[in-house]
């Protein structure tokens, strides 16, 4: 809210045609505050507004403020003199010569000490704050691969923490230590007993030797730089896999070990072993599984150093194939979580929750093809030798890491393969060098990182059909999901400000859409009573998005509305229809092709989810034509005998089939577990369904209607 206020002060200063903002001319001034450098030459003013006042500047001929000029901006008052940390939330909005927003952008700077924050409003009006690199990149964590004698081969990562380089000196140190050990005293051991495991070498089904470390990083924050590393070796006639940790402080660089954690150890150790064993009771997963023999004391004897590190969401602790288990089923994991430690873990290593800053996102590019001026590099430097990758943020992103991958086009999923990178934080103008290749137009690297309210985001990383960097958002398809985070703030009808949604209820009980900007609600009452979702979405590419809702309504029937907000209209805020009625039947699938996909229940020779699409157009939304698509890929009937089909032929008894689409009246379509297609003439005898006159389930061992 405070930042919608700062740029509502900005557009109203511009409104009143105050020009209080100074060209840098060199007269005798403060030289703390805002200084904005302009690469533009088409912006017409330039407002900033806090929560406290605002200031403008344009030229007294009212023609473009010409690229080079600089423009200073003093607003921090007292503020600036303290020697405390003095942070202000301001915003900076660019306007053409109708004043118009082209564009708008909002900081939080810490300005004590008589601090100077420079802007830069680049060719493209973006505007990018020089000083959001310090607060970002905190922690960075390289990864890159190498390898030693007899095809050995291990990540190697590298920190960096700009601000505490004493710190990361001596967390890569350690780092350096622990490859060494590795290619050195781990290697010996492992070829001994490769070479006593292979004898002449002539016995049959032997394995080459090979050795392989792979390491990810699971925290890397102001507190804690922590590490999961796996090791792996091919031993002859063995093969071995241990999974072990490293965690290190990030502002001493000291390693941590389990002692470091808290007060006592021995707290420590009977808090994590106690809440393992009660998962074993309450945890469906492990019912079934036969421990080891005096597998309880065996599980304190893991809460040891090498046994653990430190996740976002609690200390995990590691048992190998064998430890507590056969040694066939592999190994096991157990994460305790942070609020379940209590006071017994030092709260200076739980990670902050306190996240701050505007929506973020990230783009990727090649590194030739970047302006890497505009630009603050954290990390490594990008690689000359291949076609490296320049990822750069906007807004606020925390937790980032880069994986490459491998994706399974059919089923639109993937498994990850190695780390390359991980950053704690980053904001405008900050940028990592991604020193990996892509290759083909099947994603082969995935960008995951966290925005400040804690959702979720994911990239997919692949080339297009012109051998251009490809970023996509899988989740697109499902809109902006906003259910968890209202009141939620963000520009929904396109005109630069913030508008803040959130929901109440009616007397009756049902879901009450409201909009909140420049201190107006407008608000508009649904049919909904129990919200499912609610998520953003422009179908229509105006620029504007729809507020989607789903969810049942006071008789339990599943149902979508959708909203169009604009102040430009008498009532701001309003359902749309689909068709004749403020909803349709079902609840959102997806975003599709430009159309909504609706899911819905159908009773026919079986109840199946099936899609209604909609198309939007003049502010309704019409259903398509054609027949009504299943959403079935899995359920299967089998005939109990013969069947006459459209065309005349007979389905054998026997046969095994899904339905894959329906007229809804008079046919309906199937392919058979072998892959034939068909059609069914049905029928509706107003209480069912029936085949040639006979009801549908004398057709089927059984059809999976529900009760």
């Amino acid at each position: 809210m405070r930042k919608f206020i700062a740029i509502a002060l900005a557009f109203c200063c511009v409104l009143s045609l105050c020009a209080c903002g100074k060209k840098d001319t060199g007269e005798k001034e403060r030289e703390c505050g805002v200084y904005i450098t302009m690469e533009a030459n088409d912006v017409f003013t330039v407002s900033c507004g806090t929560d406290e006042g605002s200031d403008s500047f344009k030229n007294a001929d009212e023609t473009a403020i010409a690229a080079g000029t600089v423009i200073h901006f003093d607003f921090a008052g007292d503020k600036a003199d303290s020697t405390e940390r003095a942070d202000i939330e301001y915003s900076i909005c660019l306007y053409d010569k109708d004043l118009n927003i082209i564009e708008a952008k909002s900081f939080v700077d810490d300005f004590s000490n008589n601090a100077r924050v420079d802007i830069t409003v680049t060719e493209d009006h973006k505007i990018i704050n020089a000083n959001a690199a310090k607060n970002g990149g905190d922690v960075v964590i390289d990864m890159t691969t190498a390898s030693g004698k007899d095809g050995v081969r291990y990540m190697s990562p590298t920190v960096f923490m700009s601000e505490r380089s004493e710190a990361a000196d001596k967390i890569n140190e350690s780092l350096r230590a622990m490859e060494t050990e590795y290619t050195t005293k781990t290697y010996q051991d492992n070829y001994g007993h490769y070479t006593q495991n292979i004898g002449d070498g002539t016995a049959q089904g032997l394995s080459a030797f090979s050795m392989s470390r792979t390491i990810r990083s699971e925290r890397d924050d102001s507190s804690i730089v922590s590490l999961r590393i796996v090791d792996r070796a091919s031993l002859g006639t063995t093969s071995t896999l241990k999974i072990s940790g490293s965690t290190f402080n990030s502002q001493t660089g000291e390693e941590i070990k389990l002692a470091d954690l808290g007060d006592s150890s021995e707290k420590i150790v009977n808090a994590v072993s106690e809440k393992i064993l009660v998962s074993f009771n309450e945890d469906p997963k492990y019912q079934g599984v036969f421990f080891n023999e005096g597998y309880s004391e065996t599980i304190k004897s893991l809460v040891s150093d090498g046994h653990w590190y430190l996740s976002a969401d609690g200390i995990v602790i590691i048992a190998n194939p064998g430890e507590i288990a056969d040694a066939a089923a592999g190994f096991y994991e157990f994460t305790v979580s942070y609020d379940e430690l209590g006071d017994v873990i030092n709260k200076d290593f739980i990670p902050s929750s306190d996240l701050s800053g505007s929506e973020g996102d990230v783009s990727v590019a090649f590194t030739a093809d970047s302006k890497a001026s505009d630009l603050t590099l954290l990390g490594s430097a990008a690689a000359t030798d291949i076609k490296s990758l320049l990822l750069s943020a906007s807004g606020n992103v925390y937790d980032l890491d880069v994986y490459t991958i491998n994706y399974n086009e059919s089923a639109k999923t993937y498994t990850l393969v190695q780390q390359v990178l991980a950053c704690s934080d980053m904001s405008d103008g900050a940028a990592l060098a991604i020193n990996a290749e892509l290759e083909g137009t099947t994603p082969t690297m995935v960008v995951r990182f966290k925005l400040a309210d804690g959702t979720n985001e994911i990239r997919l990383l692949s080339l297009d059909e012109n051998g251009a960097v490809k970023v996509t958002n899988p989740y697109a398809s499902a809109g902006t999901v906003i259910t968890s985070r209202l009141p939620y703030s963000g520009d929904i009808d396109g005109d630069n400000k913030e508008e803040t949604i959130n929901t109440s209820t009616d007397a009756q009980g049902l879901v009450v859409l409201n909009v909140e900007a420049s201190g107006k609600t407008a608000e508009v009452s649904t049919g909904i009573k129990e919200i499912g979702s609610i998520r953003l979405f422009d179908l229509d590419g105006d620029g504007a998005k729809e507020i989607y809702l789903d969810g049942k309504d006071a008789d339990g029937q599943a149902i979508t509305c959708a909203a169009f907000y604009s102040t430009a209209e008498t009532q701001p805020l309003h359902l749309a229809l689909f068709d004749s009625q403020s909803y349709a039947l079902g609840t959102i699938k997806d975003f599709s092709d430009g159309k909504l996909v609706v899911d819905n229940e159908m009773n026919i020779l079986g109840t199946y989810k099936v899609k209604n699409v909609y198309t939007l157009a003049d502010k309704s939304f019409s259903k398509a034509s054609g027949d009504i698509v299943f959403d079935n890929n899995t359920t299967y009937v089998t005939t109990t005998k013969s069947i006459t089909l459209s065309n005349g032929s007979l389905l054998a008894t026997g046969t095994k089939l899904r339905f894959t689409s329906t007229d809804g009246s008079s046919v309906i379509n199937f392919v058979t577990d072998g892959g034939f297609t068909g059609s069914i003439p049905i029928a509706s005898s107003g209480s069912g369904w029936t085949i040639s006159g006979q009801p549908d389930t004398s057709y089927f061992t059984s059809l999976p209607y529900k009760n």
